[in-house]
């Protein structure tokens, strides 16, 4: 566990400490303490943050959100920004230049060794959503003829520049990727040990423009510290680490979670957004819902004269559309977790529709049976009871197939499949189940009341 800071007394801290003193207190603070009293503090930000090392100053933006690091680096004057950019690594550094607009960027790109500069224009050129757009080019590349003292003050001299160590990357002349060696068997292999006897020749690698998603699949189901990314010949080009993957499972999670919702994405954090931003991204959805809400009006007035004779009708609907939208809502949360998971793919539409239809006719049966004597006992009407725990069984039929087939239906059609979510699939449901509850009370209880 980490020690929390006192925001107050890390202030303090900052401002009371010689610049030697405040380099030495930092090495045991972690950069996102240091962003929460900057957050707080109300005097010259620009003031105090001169009085931190470079490589702290490269930290501290690296660590902010992508909203906030344009905004700590304009803090700063030309010549202390070409210093920190070169103490950030390359994915860091390409997530703040699209921050910026063009100009800014080229100045900052042409402050670079040239090395360096061609190496951030190759990493801009992938999507920002891929394993190419994510990954770092920093990392440890050792060769098989060394032996485990070699390696070793290797990463003496080379090891801090790296983005993560935990794994050594064996490559040959042409930076072909051989194998993969842990760090753990460096350090707790003797001396003359040979690389050669500690490689791992079964590495598993990304291609650059897999999507992040599917990137964080490999991290969820092997727990690597970090994944090398290759192009097609096997070259090694950079790697994607875990800390970068947390960051691109809680975005992707954040995205489902707010199309699930039927909300617009917002980029800010909830207590800082104004209150019309946030009307604004709600309101969209909402009017699409209320618009193709009418079908369902539409629906009742086609049996208007039915309910206006037999009220008790009525007073089923909403258990119905209710009913029928949590059973799809079900089905369709299940379903997008598994697709997001990895675990479901479109070529399981047909095991998942016949897995799905077994369940709902169990829960149907179970719904239907209970609501059947609910009915019975409180208005003693036994074809009232058939017809709406009728209505109720094919309703959740209905609903669990239509949830759990729409998000794959998306996944087919390139679609995001969060978007076939809870409002959009009770929208669809409330409507079908009106249809289907009207049509049989009309053939089955307005029927037997006429005859």
């Amino acid at each position: 566990m980490g020690q929390e800071f006192d925001v107050k007394e890390l202030l303090h801290l900052l401002e009371e400490n010689s610049t030697e003193e405040i380099k030495n207190a930092l090495d045991d603070i972690h950069p996102a303490d240091i962003i929460d009293a900057l957050d707080d503090y109300e005097g010259d930000r620009t003031l105090l943050l001169s009085r931190f090392p470079i490589e702290m100053l490269a930290a501290i933006i690296e660590e902010a959100e992508d909203d906030d690091k344009g905004e700590l680096f304009d803090l700063f004057s030309k010549e202390k920004k070409k210093e920190i950019i070169n103490e950030m690594a390359s994915d860091e550094l390409v997530d703040l230049l699209e921050t910026m607009d063009p100009e800014e960027a080229s100045d900052i790109l042409e402050s670079l060794d040239e090395e360096d500069a061609q190496d951030i224009k190759d990493l801009m050129r992938y999507h920002p959503e891929t394993a190419g757009g994510i990954m770092a080019t920093e990392f440890v590349a050792i060769i098989d003829s060394m032996t485990v003292e070699e390696t070793l003050k290797y990463l003496q001299v080379h090891g801090e520049e790296a983005e993560s160590i935990s794994y050594l990357y064996v490559l040959n002349q042409d930076e072909i990727l051989q194998g993969v060696v842990a760090l753990r068997d460096v350090v707790t292999s003797s001396f003359d040990t040979h690389i050669t006897t500690l490689i791992n020749t079964n590495v598993i690698s990304v291609e650059p423009g897999l999507d992040q998603e599917g990137v964080s699949h490999i991290f969820a189901k092997y727990g690597f510290a970090s994944v090398p990314v290759v192009d097609k010949n096997n070259r090694m080009l950079g790697i994607v680490t875990a800390d970068d993957i947390l960051d691109v499972v809680l975005e992707e999670s954040t995205d489902d979670i707010e199309k699930m919702a039927a909300l617009a994405h917002n980029e800010g954090e909830y207590l800082s957004t104004g209150v019309f931003k946030l009307a604004k991204q709600r309101i969209f959805w909402l009017l699409f819902l209320m618009i193709s809400a009418t079908f369902t009006g539409v629906i009742i007035q086609g049996y208007e004269q039915e309910l206006a004779s037999f009220v008790i009708l009525a007073a089923f609907i909403p258990m119905l559309m209710d009913t029928g939208g949590n059973a799809g809502s079900q089905s369709s949360t299940l379903i997008i977790r598994g697709m997001a998971l990895g675990e479901i793919a479109a070529r399981d539409f047909f095991i998942v529709f016949y897995k799905e239809l077994l369940i709902s006719i169990i829960v149907g049966v179970a719904l239907a049976a209970v609501n059947f004597f609910r009915v019975w006992i409180f208005h003693h009407d036994y074809m009232l009871a058939l017809t709406v725990s009728g209505a109720l069984f094919f309703t959740v039929i209905l609903a669990k197939t239509v949830g759990s087939m729409l998000p794959i239906i998306a996944r087919k059609l390139k679609i995001d499949p969060a978007i076939m979510a809870a409002p959009i699939i009770t929208t669809i449901v409330d409507a079908l189940s009106l249809v289907i509850y009207l049509n049989l009370a009309r053939h089955i209880y307005i029927s037997a009341l006429v005859k």
